[in-house]
């Protein structure tokens, strides 16, 4: 048997509905070398009955089911530990891999960089594609950069369009496993949605190479986050806000450049527009502040943070707004 070079790192929960089509996307390109490993938080669906239909199909699917639902973040630890591949592919149970994708990464992974990161197309929840999403500048070409050294990480997060650039996407992430164990999974990130970016951002503390790869390999099914709607969308922002912040005061030295770059990625992952949507939510002062606050901290002015305050307060305006944009979109009209 051929040694396995990539291992797919799958965790699920729930999701029948969609793991079949990533499944079929990896096993109709996959050689010996690509290996399938899942660990399923304790579905209560019939998950399990597809991915063992699935092992029927493929000698490299590893299922693992636990007992109870551990979290995300432990299950994709999980998976890394019981994964045999050189290198892991941390993958979204309902996105798909364009065909191509292991061809091109397996002979990627031949210069030995600790991680790659490939650009992705967003696509409806039928998986049409919609656009391109680039993480850094479109101008960008295929590039590796040495994470440690501190030039170049305020470089590479002055090209970031957006912290799909700090591994807050898996599908787009692959990493070298030896790499990943010798930090492994950190508890006080448990929880956070953030505990594999704060993993691979433990790298800066020692050697890290990371190779940009311009094309997209991955088809991301968009508006499918198992988290979006819980909370609201002031919520979601803040789950951003301060799982960045505690990843910048992890690994990043205060009233540093590297800091400050690292930061204001957020102020291009959520620009003004975006921002005046979820003001449009705030409903107390209290609050505001708060938010506010954590605004500046990323480098969000001030005249900036009133402006989208006032323009939230016309609330029905917004709705509106926001209810055409997605239909446009939607149609095709939009990218």
């Amino acid at each position: 048997m051929s040694p396995i070079k990539i291992s797919v790192c799958i965790t699920t929960r729930n999701r029948a509905k969609f793991i079949g089509e990533a499944l079929d996307s990896i096993i109709s390109q996959a050689n010996d070398e690509v290996e399938i490993v899942i660990v399923d938080g304790a579905s209560t669906d019939n998950t399990k009955e597809v991915v063992e239909s699935y092992q029927k199909k493929s000698k490299n699917l590893v299922y693992h089911r636990e007992a109870e639902n551990h979290g995300v973040d432990r299950d994709m630890a999980k998976t890394l530990q019981l994964a045999r591949g050189e290198y892991c592919w941390l993958f979204s149970d309902d996105d798909t891999f364009k065909p191509g994708a292991f061809k091109r990464m397996l002979k990627e992974i031949e210069s030995g960089c600790e991680i790659y990161l490939c650009n992705i197309t967003s696509c409806d929840h039928e998986m049409r594609p919609i656009r391109e999403r680039y993480w850094l500048d479109k101008k960008t070409n295929d590039r590796t950069f040495a994470l440690h050294n501190k030039k170049e990480l305020i470089e590479y997060c002055n090209l970031a369009n957006s912290i799909g650039a700090l591994f807050s996407y898996w599908s787009a992430v692959v990493v070298k496993r030896e790499a990943w164990l010798k930090t492994g999974f950190l508890d006080e990130f448990d929880g956070s949605a953030y505990a594999m970016a704060a993993t691979l951002l433990s790298f800066l503390n020692r050697q890290c190479r990371l190779k940009y790869i311009r094309d997209s390999l991955v088809l991301w099914r968009s508006d499918n986050e198992s988290f979006q709607h819980a909370g609201g969308l002031v919520k979601r922002f803040l789950l951003d806000f301060d799982g960045y912040m505690r990843l910048a005061d992890k690994y990043l030295l205060a009233n540093d450049k590297s800091r400050e770059a690292f930061l204001t990625v957020m102020t291009r992952e959520h620009p003004w527009y975006t921002i005046v949507n979820v003001t449009s939510q705030i409903n107390n002062a209290e609050q505001w502040r708060s938010f506010r606050e954590k605004m500046l901290k990323f480098g969000y002015s001030p005249s900036m943070a009133a402006i989208c305050y006032a323009l939230g307060r016309y609330k029905k305006l917004i709705s509106l707004g926001v209810t055409i944009k997605r239909k446009l979109v939607r149609a095709g009209f939009l990218r």
